[in-house]
């Protein structure tokens, strides 16, 4: 009776088999039946493989592990990430972390590979000529967001900042030495993505703000929602990429204290297309196949279709208000939303440790 050699699979079979694979987890243990379908799949299967995302939970203190909660698996997993002990954090699309000390030291890590990329240093940047602000209140609340246009391993890479309360903005590329600050903005900037080799950035003004990679400003798009939200305490708006087309999505929290401190709970959410060619907004009353990712992290879309693990036409959220919002009573302000129904449904069960400087978020893990 003969029996088949599986290790030698071809490698393109192999990396065909590893495209299929939706979970970061189920891709490492393929992996690790043996050295020759890691090779395999690493050759040839990683370029093909993009995974459902992951949420990041804060640390424990004074560790150095990170868990990892898979929320289509309801499963979690530590790794040990010596590079972000008492760093704060930032996700990505592209499977990045963007890391910020209380020395100012800040890098790009991937969690799977383990590969740091160092960043310039953006407290010399050279809008902040005159910063008085410790390391600790820099990495703690300083900075809002950092997103990437792509993997630090192509040459389109773009670190995109977002800091000095909404304020200013920068960006850089993997070795630069310093960061470039982006001109004409007048108000508090909520969110900001890359796209179709644009920086797009939405602020309190109803204005949405376009750069080219090179840092010219090229123009503005009034943004104009309905604003039949009288009882509001707060909104904060997105900016989302789907299918091509960029999406505005409207977080709309209230005030829900039961003691001096806020507390800011998500009730409901409100999503608008934009038509970039004759600047005109559109509401969006339904995702269709496809969600959406929002938080402290570069925001996302998901499709449904090609991933069908993941629930349609959902909006899943995590706590980006913690730096200034945060009362350990409520714990943080993260679930899935439901468009079609307006339902909320809790993201997680567990006990999520407390740390004001390093928010739950969402990233989609990869290894390249």
């Amino acid at each position: 009776m003969l029996t088949a050699d599986w290790s030698k699979l071809p490698v393109d079979l192999l990396g065909l088999i590893a495209s299929r694979l939706h979970f970061a987890e189920d891709w490492v243990r393929f992996g690790g039946v043996c050295k020759s379908w890691r090779t395999g799949i690493l050759q040839n299967g990683n370029s093909l493989c993009s995974f459902l995302p992951w949420l990041m939970l804060p640390q424990r203190t004074h560790e150095s592990s990170r868990t990892f909660y898979s929320p289509f698996k309801c499963k979690s997993y530590d790794i040990c990430l010596s590079g972000v002990l008492d760093k704060r954090c930032w996700g990505s699309s592209h499977g990045w972390l963007v890391t910020l000390g209380a020395n100012f030291d800040m890098h790009l890590l991937n969690p799977l590979s383990g590969v740091q990329i160092s960043l310039p240093p953006l407290n010399k940047c050279q809008n902040l000529n005159t910063l008085i602000c410790t390391g600790k209140s820099f990495r703690d609340s300083f900075v809002s967001k950092v997103i990437l246009s792509a993997s630090p391993s192509s040459s389109d890479c773009v670190i995109f900042a977002l800091y000095s309360d909404n304020w200013k903005m920068a960006f850089a590329k993997p070795g630069d030495v310093a960061w470039t600050p982006l001109s004409s903005i007048r108000g508090h900037v909520d969110d900001a993505i890359c796209h179709d080799g644009k920086f797009y950035a939405i602020d309190t003004f109803g204005e949405v703000l376009i750069w080219d990679f090179a840092g010219f400003f090229l123009k503005k798009i009034a943004f104009t929602p309905s604003r039949d939200m009288d009882n509001l305490v707060y909104v904060t708006t997105y900016l989302v990429e789907l299918e091509g087309q960029i999406y505005a999505v409207m977080r709309l929290l209230f005030d829900t204290r039961i003691t001096d401190t806020p507390c800011l709970s998500t009730w409901s959410f409100k999503i608008y297309k934009l038509d970039v060619y004759n600047e005109k907004w559109e509401e969006v009353k339904s995702l269709g196949d496809w969600s959406i990712f929002v938080g402290s992290n570069h925001s996302f879309s998901i499709s449904c279709c090609a991933y069908p693990e993941c629930e349609s036409n959902c909006i899943f959220f995590t706590d980006d208000f913690s730096g200034v919002y945060y009362n350990a009573v409520h714990g943080y302000d993260m679930g899935t939303y439901n468009i079609q129904n307006g339902g909320m449904q809790p993201l997680i069960q567990e006990n999520v440790s407390a740390f004001a400087f390093s928010q739950p978020l969402w990233i989609i893990p990869s290894l390249s």
